[in-house]
């Protein structure tokens, strides 16, 4: 049976022990902005509307070029030190892009030793892509789930889903992925209706993963609201009730990098291109990491606090982590001393 337990490593370094980092302990990577789903917390539910969030953004929807991604590749070989975890993820669903396990056997080629995560609905997730993903290295498999049946599918994410058939596909990758790769399967509380939903969803999905949770609903991208009251500030996407705080530590170990090649200091999907780092298309990933415009976010962090950033203000990816590891407020004066050396 599963372990019940969120989706974070909970052996956590100490951050202000290690600050400044000469690269990033966790990255994204961002290989579509293509999803199959509308569900109602993410821009994707206003996909084709006029004035929808998602127009508003200006994004292109489309896959990661190959020739970016062959950068991405030489640039993340390039850093001192390897990043421990690449997840690929974003503002759309991986398996949209069928190269993704060309992407993560590149990265293996190329030397990477690193933990290679997917995030995904895994509702694309045949046995043949399942075959693929394995051959090609993938460590973890994250498949967030959107119902407990057909009918619960069709309403949340405005599309139809033969929900018996995703079982029987997350079964197989289970059975097949052997002892090196881990598959987690989560569902957000809001989507279940009662204590008997709870325990359904346990029942199904089980025996067929290594780790198992129900996660919070929080909100992620700040263009959705609080989505319709149904998002609180009480609770992080784990469970554990929020401590207030001022500083985001994310922003200290963690590179985001979009289809477009820009670059964000932390995993939240769907930032607006103003906020970027720099584009990893016209500099390397090094030069941006080591850039005065990170080190002046990492500064005004320190000094002012993550709210002081529009793209951050109700953001609550900064407290879904709630390790005294990485409590910064009281360190604040040490670490803004050792940024300034």
């Amino acid at each position: 049976m599963a372990e019940i337990k969120p989706s974070y490593d909970t052996k956590r370094t100490n951050l202000a022990e290690v600050i400044p980092l000469d690269s990033p302990f966790g990255m994204y990577i961002e290989p579509t902005r293509l999803c199959n789903f509308k569900c109602f917390y993410c821009m994707h539910a206003t996909r084709g509307e006029v004035d929808g969030a998602l127009k508003k953004t200006g994004f292109k929807i489309e896959n990661m070029r190959m020739e970016l991604f062959d950068k991405l590749v030489i640039n993340i070989m390039n850093f001192p030190t390897q990043p421990k975890r690449i997840c690929f993820s974003g503002l759309g669903d991986p398996l949209m892009n069928n190269d993704l396990p060309v992407m993560i056997k590149k990265l293996r080629c190329a030397g990477f030793n690193g933990r290679l995560d997917v995030l995904t609905n895994g509702v694309l997730l045949t046995n043949e892509m399942s075959n693929r993903l394995i051959e090609a290295g993938i460590n973890r498999l994250q498949i967030s789930i959107q119902g407990l049946n057909d009918e619960k599918y069709r309403e949340i994410c405005k599309t139809k889903v033969d929900f018996k058939n995703l079982v029987d596909n997350l079964k197989y990758f289970y059975q097949t992925k052997g002892e090196n790769v881990t598959l987690f399967i989560k569902i957000i509380d809001s989507l279940l209706e009662d204590k008997e939903d709870e325990k359904r969803f346990h029942e199904v999905f089980s025996s067929i993963c290594d780790t198992i949770f129900i996660e919070h609903l929080v909100i992620m991208q700040q263009q959705m609201g609080d989505h319709g009251g149904q998002a609180d500030h009480i609770k992080n996407l784990n469970g554990e009730y929020v401590i207030p705080k001022k500083i985001c530590s994310i922003m200290f170990y963690f590179l985001q990098v979009n289809i477009d090649g820009e670059t964000f200091p932390c995993s939240t999907p769907g930032l607006p291109n103003s906020f970027s780092m720099g584009n990893a298309n016209e500099k390397t990933l090094i030069e941006i990491w080591n850039d005065k415009k990170r080190y002046n976010l990492m500064i005004k962090n320190l000094k002012v606090g993550y709210k002081a950033f529009n793209e951050c203000a109700e953001c609550s990816s900064v407290v879904c982590i709630a390790d005294k590891n990485e409590f910064l407020d009281d360190k604040a004066e040490s670490v803004l001393k050792k940024l300034e050396k």
